[in-house]
């Protein structure tokens, strides 16, 4: 396998080793590991995968939540190494997974271009004639001298997106829909990637809307519970997946559940329409408004803080999901207590029943805070299409306590 562009798997199983201690200082940390009190348990993400991708080709992975995909993606990546089996490709690989990772923040824009050319082994005088076309595609010729870290999240990933697929990769990775700046830049982001197409680049796309695999893709493979359920043609994967049932193939639990650390922590959550009226089922063009009492046991209170939200189908598949970082909304500060005011507003385009998931997170210092998975029920109504929701707005507001 030498062509640039070719992908190889071959019996490839990966495992994640999650712990369940929830310790509160180094020490106790460090007690439980050398007594041997750390509760542990291994996930197995793949089990046994084999498949080729020819150079040229565009090949979707679908499949539920934690069928795999994207532990795919970041094994093709170079991400993660697998617990047992071989991983091949051959050429440059960019990856459209987490954008900006590697960007260093206390370099600026122009620095980190080189950096990252040099990582994907261009070297300076490489990189130097494809710095205003970056520039450029991401509307930051101004901000090229300006430190990252003074970046909104935006430029951030405008940067990171234009850095990716301005090299020329042999190999080009997406996970999921990228919400990448306004609604402009994301139109641009999307020809960018379908101009891929012919090119002879090959694509390897994570995705649940049917209709961007069936634009982008000719080839599918279905994932579930970590194993190939079908490979071929993309027309014919999608009627398979699309008529099977979801339990049973890959679909995580969908009882209640939560976890975190609890340093920040929601005391009580009130789920009402916009003018605050609990209810569980919402009309068409109607909002979902999520109250959160919210309190910390942390000295000197909160900074930067992320509220996020997602919504999953019964079977646990994840629709929608997204938080106030990723939409360039403002970070959330209190002292020792707060209510938080969400405003979902959605386009229902599957209505149906759905579970309302919350979390508080802080990603800089990679703390998870208090998760609340599958924990509200909701009905939205209305006429059914494809692709189910689509998130027009949704806002944040913090209210201090006293």
């Amino acid at each position: 396998m030498t062509a640039p562009g070719a992908v190889e798997f071959r019996d490839v199983r990966l495992d994640y080793r999650i712990f369940h201690d929830r310790t509160s200082s180094l020490f106790e940390a460090m007690s439980n590991l050398f007594s041997r009190r750390t509760r542990s348990e291994h996930l197995r993400a793949l089990d046994g995968v084999s498949f080729s991708i020819a150079p040229g080709e565009a090949v979707a992975l679908i499949g539920p939540n934690g069928a795999g995909k994207s532990s795919t993606l970041k094994l093709l990546a170079g991400i993660y190494g697998p617990s047992s089996g071989t991983v091949k490709t051959a050429g440059r690989i960019a990856s459209l997974l987490d954008l900006g990772v590697g960007f260093h923040p206390e370099l600026t824009g122009l620095e980190n271009l080189y950096l990252n050319g040099a990582l994907l082994g261009i070297d300076r005088r490489g990189m130097t004639p494809l710095i205003p076309g970056i520039a450029s595609f991401a509307g930051l010729e101004r901000f090229l001298d300006t430190p990252v870290k003074f970046y909104s999240s935006g430029m951030f990933m405008r940067l990171g997106f234009s850095l990716a697929t301005a090299v020329e990769p042999d190999i080009l990775l997406i996970d999921e829909v990228l919400a990448v700046g306004d609604a402009e830049f994301q139109q641009k982001c999307q020809d960018r990637i379908y101009g891929f197409r012919g090119t002879g680049r090959t694509i390897v796309f994570v995705s649940h809307d049917p209709a961007a695999v069936k634009r982008l893709c000719d080839r599918a493979i279905w994932l579930g519970d970590g194993r190939i359920m079908m490979d071929g043609p993309v027309q014919d994967v999608l009627a398979a997946y699309s008529a099977a049932p979801r339990v049973g193939t890959g679909a995580i639990a969908t009882a209640p559940r939560e976890w975190g650390t609890r340093e920040v922590r929601f005391d009580s959550v009130a789920v009402t329409d916009s003018a605050g009226t609990p209810v569980a089922s919402f009309e068409p063009g109607g909002s979902i408004r999520v109250s959160a009492e919210v309190s910390t046991s942390l000295p000197g209170g909160v900074d930067g803080l992320v509220f996020g939200f997602s919504l999953h189908r019964p079977d646990g598949e994840r629709v929608i999901g997204t938080n106030n970082l990723e939409l360039n909304e403002p970070l959330i500060s209190f002292g020792s207590r707060a209510r938080l005011v969400l405003e979902i507003d959605l386009e229902t385009l599957e209505p149906g029943n759905y579970l309302l998931g919350l979390a508080l997170t802080d990603p800089s210092r990679g703390r998870d805070y208090h998760w609340q998975d599958y924990f509200y029920p909701v009905s939205l109504s209305g006429g059914r299409v494809d692709p189910p929701l689509k998130l027009r707005k949704a806002t944040w507001k913090t209210i201090e306590r006293s």
